[in-house]
């Protein structure tokens, strides 16, 4: 009791402190209940790229920060490569500029990267492929698409396949690589798109949509495709329409989990809002405010898709003002219903910027590179956005610092810090209660380690699980099998892998197949492939062949006959 009263009271103090002395140096203005509630943000500088680009791909490759391809000043296409380490942009040549093309990882550490303008000013299609890897930092061209493609998108499936779709001014198809022969047509689309979403709804199926025509103009009637089976039209997309990206992006930066989809929208009147897309099903997510279309800077310019951090439970939406000097970023708290908004937006800045974010492990926001208002002039900038970490805004700390001049206002900031920790673990609590049981984080986990610290302990125990029980050698092996053994959930572990390797779970369990297969080869080199698929957990020796080729660059008997 004395210590609830001890809480209770420096959590009075700590208010009394704020109300009377802080208000003005704190940044988050508190909602009214009919607007959203808005928060300053100041974003961390990091060491710009070596040269300015907009129109490139963004992905983690084996753990390192990449960029590859777009256009440079003066809508130049560039043939090069940058990856982050040690603190500085590291330039690669590549054998293809891919302005506006995509890049899909393969595995960890390999990475297809296809199509774009074949001119200068964003002009033309391309067949062009090539495959990176990150290990050697190396590009090598290996093939050519199924047609011209610029704006297309493409998206790695269970069963080791990719399925490119979409194309800008020439025709659309679906089309799938399989990491064995060139890109082979699959089927007619129903309506060709632009940049379009590739959605997986199982490991061998995935729906493809997009609010924007050939020309980049709305559909009308907007029909989503599915790679098995017939076209569906979803009368929900008609009123709320997926927003389209000039920039390439990659489809499962909207991922929820479990085949679920968050995907921003416009109604015909340009209000934002957010679509969940869970296998053919649509809905329209509630929230509890609507999303803020102005500020005090002006109108709010949304821009691509939003970005998931599962890990979480909230997804995010860049915007600009009409002058590019003010950038927004909506936070989407989806774990609640309705779903919580927060508009965090900078002061002023030479320029903001219009990019593809990316996360980070630690859940912080990345923009990089990119444009502040048209394409001859991209930045070289690299924004952070510390929504994991969660660092001390500096600028509002040293307003704060100055405003406590006096001792006795020293010991209210402490009791303030006190109080203010109390009162959040009281809210982490009731949070963590308020969730459902699937989505919460694992039942032994320490609820002061840093998410980090959590990603690596359960990446510890997943490790243990195959390296010591060989989980992988079960056919039948599911993502919730490893889950129940860890006391946790799918999605959580699906997450971690993703976050710690760049893999999804069935190429992080076959990886660990495929190196089984190789100790049953260098110890039975005459052995029949359905005994080394059976002995390494395989289902089929398709699926065996399939996968040791991707991951292997070779056939079982080229990689025999290599040793």
């Amino acid at each position: 009791m004395q210590r609830k009263t001890f809480l209770l009271l420096c959590m009075l103090v700590a208010a009394l402190c704020f109300d009377t002395t802080m208000a003005a140096s704190v940044a988050r203005n508190v909602s009214n209940g009919d607007t959203c509630p808005t928060v300053r943000s100041v974003p961390q500088r990091l060491p710009d790229l070596t040269m300015p680009r907009s129109g490139h791909s963004i992905f983690y490759a084996n753990g390192e920060l990449t960029v590859a391809g777009g256009h440079t000043t003066h809508f130049v296409p560039t043939p090069t490569a940058e990856y982050y380490a040690d603190g500085e942009w590291n330039l690669m040549p590549m054998a293809y500029p891919h302005d506006n093309g995509f890049a899909v990882v393969l595995h960890a550490g390999e990475v297809i990267i296809s199509g774009g303008h074949n001119e200068e000013l964003g002009v033309g299609q391309t067949y062009t492929m090539e495959r990176y890897v990150s290990a050697t930092h190396s590009f090598e061209g290996f093939g050519c698409l199924d047609r011209r493609r610029v704006l297309a998108n493409a998206t790695l499936l269970g069963d080791g396949r990719v399925i490119i779709a979409g194309n800008h001014y020439a025709a659309d198809a679906i089309a799938c690589y399989d990491g064995r022969s060139q890109v082979q047509h699959v089927k007619a689309v129903a309506q060709g798109r632009a940049n379009p979403y590739i959605l997986p709804i199982a490991n061998d199926d995935a729906l493809i949509l997009s609010g924007s025509n050939l020309h980049m103009n709305p559909n009308d009637t907007i029909l989503v495709d599915r790679l098995k089976g017939d076209a569906i039209r979803v009368p929900l997309l008609e009123q709320w329409q997926p927003v389209f990206s000039d920039q390439p992006f990659n489809s499962m930066m909207c991922a929820m989990g479990n085949y679920t989809y968050l995907i921003s929208a416009v109604d015909k009147n340009g209000q934002l809002g957010f679509v969940v897309a869970s296998d053919t099903t649509f809905s329209l997510l509630p929230t509890t405010v609507p999303v803020p279309m102005h500020s005090e800077f002006g109108t709010i310019f949304y821009k691509g898709p939003a970005v998931v951090d599962s890990l979480r439970q909230r997804g995010y939406v860049i915007g600009v003002d009409s002058l590019c000097r003010h950038q927004f970023i909506l936070s989407v708290d989806y774990a609640q219903q309705p779903a919580a908004l927060t508009l965090y937006h900078t002061d002023s800045l030479e320029h903001a910027t219009v990019a593809i974010p990316i996360l980070t492990s630690d859940g912080d926001l990345l923009l990089v590179g990119g444009e502040p208002e048209d394409n001859y002039k991209p930045l070289a900038t690299v924004w952070c956005y510390h929504f994991g970490t969660e660092q001390q805004d500096d600028s509002s700390f040293a307003t704060l610092h100055s405003s406590l001049s006096t001792l006795w206002l020293w010991g209210l900031l402490a009791l303030l810090g006190f109080g203010s920790l109390a009162y959040l673990i009281i809210i982490i609590r009731r949070r963590r209660s308020s969730r459902p049981a699937e989505l919460l984080p694992p039942a032994d986990s320490d609820d002061l380690a840093s998410p980090a610290d959590k990603i690596e302990n359960l990446m510890d125990g997943i490790y243990q699980l195959m390296d010591n029980e060989q989980l992988y050698l079960r056919s039948d092996l599911k993502v919730q099998d490893v889950a129940t053994r860890l006391n946790t959930n799918s999605t959580y572990i699906s997450q971690c892998i993703n976050s710690s390797l760049g893999q999804s779970f069935s190429q992080f369990v076959n990886t660990y197949r495929i190196r089984h297969a190789q100790d049953v080869l260098r110890r039975l080199p005459d052995a029949k492939i359905s005994h080394v698929a059976s002995e390494s957990g395989f289902s089929s020796e398709v699926s065996f062949f399939r996968n040791f080729k991707a991951i292997t660059g070779m056939t079982p008997r080229e990689w025999i006959a290599s040793l």
